[in-house]
């Protein structure tokens, strides 16, 4: 009898305290700077909801995460154990998991405790139907990346969803689900659900860890700069301001859910981030704020980060903690609050008293990095305010005092031996070894993550299908400049014409347009026709011509003139006699939008009326397409646009399809890395949202033409801007589409390693055969003809 009351005694108990038990949402950012929530003292963007987070909780000035890259981090915080006992201790080499099933998570534990366990992000700790995926370390759902590379990738093509994907086919391409955004509403939906039990949530967002640069040239992926489009910063800052702005935004859309649902009291929520900011941040933001380094070193910077719990009712409000805190620490806390029973032998401690305010001693922390980086192995460790730094490469402890000294700028080692010989006895005590980090290898593995739709591989060449020849325009042994490019073609009465700039090299003074004609089955030597000298005091290079045959008979070609292409204005001249001679050279006068720039690098179309519309763009103020309209050939302009504000899409250099059902299309190349398409039904006066077709662009130019069958051609460069060959501008492809949304790569024209193919034009010609001319290896101009019966 008293056996059986004890045993009722203690469900009794443990129902009322299972009554009390705290929801937890533990939101983590990736690679966010101890600088960089205003809370902290950013003073360039804001981050009002974070801030509020912290006027209505406890704000710790000296937090650190486990690692100074993000998977040791999350491991810390998974397992309750610091760096030199981790099963995790950086993020290469890249494993398919790294967590085992003997390993304890801080999920397990509380899931055994009753809760409902749900994450969402980035785990990093084990791929799908492996022993580390979060469904196999205690979690009940998780929504977003397994694997650490495919969070590289804001567009990503799936994301994992539990041990299944939710297919996004295509997204890399259209753009039209950015993953943080999924991944919010996923968040939001487990906080709902869970509302009547209690639950963990782990938020592992991936804002503002950078993105593959194969996605954005700058490495940030963002669906817009707002609200920092407008600021007179470079390109790179707004994309970082908007991400962090983006990640604000979404923990104050969790608490606001949280407060609505009436949870707020019985729930901690703790903000943080997973290791220092990132170096390439720009040095406006001080994105580490007082702190040296940044991710990736074992200096403050690289491992003390923004920490913040709220608690209504249990964490006081609105103050500022300097307690030492550490992500091991995580772990116990949890279990502590929840009843739950962390393992024996942890490296952390739990904190509960410290998060009502209460200061406490911790005991030494330890960190390293660069296991598998060569000589890039450091180790730090903290014992009380004294923090060591040991780097490989000098092997020679550095000492900071940290209460007086949080930037480590005065090293304290020869003063304080007794000090150096303390922690370098905690350090040489504090790791496991373990084989698959040994220190001094070089790993050289990459990015795991990749999916594209294939060209073919083969080059196409003459007496191919289709292919019915394929020349340089001049031999190398002939040149007659150094460089070439951005050529333009097209058909007069008396045959093809061909013209490009050439010149020492692009942007050099000496830099003139050249053109080239077809006669008697050859192409004639090239002459320069304009060299950027007309009305001006110093000679400008030469830019982007392009060939526009006049249906009065007289050949135009407009070309830029100017230092750079932000500053360039349109110039052209004419000729009577299919391009043996040019008369009447003259700037093309200003506009609503600066200086003329004519068709800015592809074909004019003739309208009904008698006018020519030049599909145009600009490269300030964002990339923004435009055209210009002229009804006298040349002699005076209209403007239409800019179509877009370059906010989603940074576009410029448009070809002009035109469809039987009389809309007008345009396809751009992008920043972004797709090509870009608009539309018009009322023959180019208005335009749709510029938005991203299904192929890809390494930010590089395209020409397209419609077809006298009706269908489509595209020349571009079928690649992304980094990765493994074929990348870039080394390859050049044709795609076809029967109804300029869905197309299909037909032809590879050229591909070849640490080559150039680029800045295609193309047209159909009287006789129906496609050419297509292009720069080709900034050596010469190929010149390829198709039989489109044949493609």
């Amino acid at each position: 009898m008293k056996f059986l009351f004890s045993i009722l005694f203690a469900l009794s108990t443990a129902a009322a305290f299972a009554a009390e038990k705290p929801n937890i949402i533990f939101i983590m950012a990736d690679d966010l700077g101890y600088g960089d929530p205003g809370c902290y003292g950013q003073e360039h963007f804001k981050t009002p909801q974070i801030d509020r987070l912290a006027g209505e909780g406890l704000r710790f000035t000296q937090a650190y995460a486990n690692g100074a890259v993000c998977t040791p981090s999350r491991s810390s915080l998974m397992t309750g154990m610091h760096n030199g006992h981790s099963i995790a201790r950086d993020n290469v080499p890249h494993y398919p998991t790294y967590l085992k099933d003997g390993d304890i998570t801080v999920a397990e534990i509380l899931k055994e405790a009753g809760y409902r366990t749900g994450g969402i992000g980035k785990w990093s700790l084990g791929d799908a139907h492996t022993e580390g995926s979060a469904l196999n370390q205690g979690f009940d759902s998780w929504f977003g990346y397994l694997n650490q590379d495919h969070a590289h990738y804001y567009y990503p093509e799936y994301l994992d969803d539990n041990e299944g994907r939710l297919q996004l086919t295509g997204n890399s391409l259209s753009r039209e689900h950015y993953s943080h955004d999924l991944l919010t509403e996923r968040a939001l939906k487990f906080i709902r659900e869970s509302k009547d039990e209690p639950f963990f949530f782990y938020a592992a967002f991936a804002l503002p860890h950078f993105s593959s640069k194969e996605e954005d040239e700058d490495g940030l992926t963002v669906p817009t700069t707002d609200p920092y489009s407008g600021k007179d910063w470079d390109m790179k800052s707004k994309k970082y301001a908007s991400m962090v702005h983006m990640l604000d935004r979404d923990v104050g859309r969790i608490v606001d859910l949280v407060d609505s649902l009436g949870l707020a009291e019985n729930t901690l929520i703790i903000f943080t981030s997973d290791n220092g900011g990132h170096s390439t941040v720009h040095p406006r933001f001080n994105t580490s704020g007082p702190l040296r380094g940044f991710k990736r070193s074992l200096t403050e910077g690289g491992i003390r980060v923004p920490f913040i719990a709220r608690w209504p009712g249990k964490i006081p409000a609105g103050q500022v903690s300097d307690q030492v805190i550490a992500f091991q620490d995580m772990m116990p806390t949890f279990a502590e609050l929840t009843g739950a029973t962390a393992p024996a032998g942890i490296d952390g401690d739990s904190k509960v008293s410290v998060l009502k305010g209460a200061q406490e001693p911790h005991k030494p922390l330890y960190w390293d990095y660069g296991h598998t980086r060569g000589k890039a192995y450091t180790q730090a460790a903290r014992i009380g305010d004294w923090k060591g730094i040991r780097p490989s490469n000098t092997g020679v402890m550095e000492l900071y005092d940290l209460s007086n000294d949080i930037g480590e700028t005065r090293d304290l080692a020869g003063a304080h031996r007794g000090v150096v010989k303390e922690i370098e006895a905690f350090m040489a005590g504090a790791v496991t070894p373990n084989p698959r980090y040994e220190v001094g290898t070089v790993y050289k593995g990459g990015a795991v993550w990749k999916r594209l739709p294939p060209p073919p591989e083969r080059v196409a060449a003459a007496g191919d299908p289709g292919v019915l020849s394929a020349e340089l325009i001049f031999s190398l042994e002939n040149a007659p400049t150094p460089q070439v490019h951005a050529p333009t073609i097209v058909e007069t009465p008396t045959g093809l014409v061909a013209a490009w700039f050439a010149g020492t090299k692009e942007r050099n003074d000496d830099v003139g347009i050249h053109v080239s004609r077809f006669v008697d089955g050859a192409w004639s030597r090239p002459l320069e026709v304009a060299d950027g000298s007309e009305d001006e005091d110093r000679d400008y290079p030469c830019w982007n011509p392009v060939l526009f045959q006049a249906k009065d008979g007289s050949l135009l070609l407009f070309y830029k003139v100017g230092p750079r292409a932000a500053e360039w204005w349109g110039a052209m001249m004419s000729s009577l006699d299919g391009g043996g001679t040019w008369v009447d050279r003259h700037k093309l006068g200003m506009g609503p939008l600066g200086p003329i720039a004519g068709p800015i690098k592809n074909k004019p179309i003739p309208l009904d009326d008698g006018s020519i519309l030049c599909p145009s763009s600009s490269e300030f103020n964002n990339w923004r397409v435009h055209f210009e309209v002229t009804r006298d050939l040349g002699k005076t302009w209209e403007t239409i646009g800019p179509i877009h504000d370059g906010k989603r899409l940074n576009a410029i250099q448009p070809s002009i399809l035109t469809h039987q059902d009389g809309r007008m299309q345009i396809l751009c190349r992008t920043m972004e890395g797709v090509v870009a398409q608009s539309w018009s039904s009322d023959g180019g006066k208005s335009w749709s949202e510029v938005t991203a077709t299904t192929l890809p662009n390494p930010n590089s130019g395209t020409d397209a033409v419609t077809l006298a069958d009706g269908r489509h051609l595209l020349v571009y460069n079928h690649t992304v801007k980094r990765g493994p060959f074929p990348a870039n501008r080394n390859m050049l492809n044709v795609a076809i589409s029967p109804d300029g949304e869905n197309w299909q790569p037909v032809l590879t024209l050229d591909r070849e390693e640490k080559s150039e193919f680029s800045y295609p034009a193309v047209i159909q010609a009287s006789d129906g055969k496609i050419h297509i001319a292009y720069t080709w290896k900034r050596k010469s101009i190929k010149h390829v003809v198709l039989d489109p019966g044949k493609i």
